[in-house]
């Protein structure tokens, strides 16, 4: 497996966010103190890890992959899904037109 340190990449996009400490605390229904405790940690939690993906809107969880053809790929499939969600919401507005 990768060797990732996951709380410096954690406050690496943290920081890149934009946000208070005390504001992330709140969103991720942790204390302030803790909040440094995350960015110093080797490892974590995948249920906080989870969280902290969707509060920071950034998959942690793709750093353990090593291999840089999955990255490729899943990325891929991440545009895939969004381009598909896109064509959602064009074909329910046309569903509400015809209506």
């Amino acid at each position: 497996m990768k060797d990732v340190h996951i709380g410096k990449h954690i406050h690496t996009v943290f920081i890149s966010k934009g946000l208070t400490v005390t504001e992330f605390a709140k969103r991720i229904n942790k204390s302030r103190e803790n909040i440094y405790h995350v960015f110093n940690r080797k490892s974590i939690d995948t249920d906080l890890l989870l969280k902290i993906s969707e509060i920071l809107e950034f998959d942690f969880f793709t750093l353990y992959i090593s291999n840089s053809h999955d990255k490729k790929e899943i990325e891929v499939l991440k545009n895939e899904i969004q381009l598909l969600k896109e064509i959602n919401v064009l074909l329910k507005q046309k569903i509400i037109i015809v209506e």
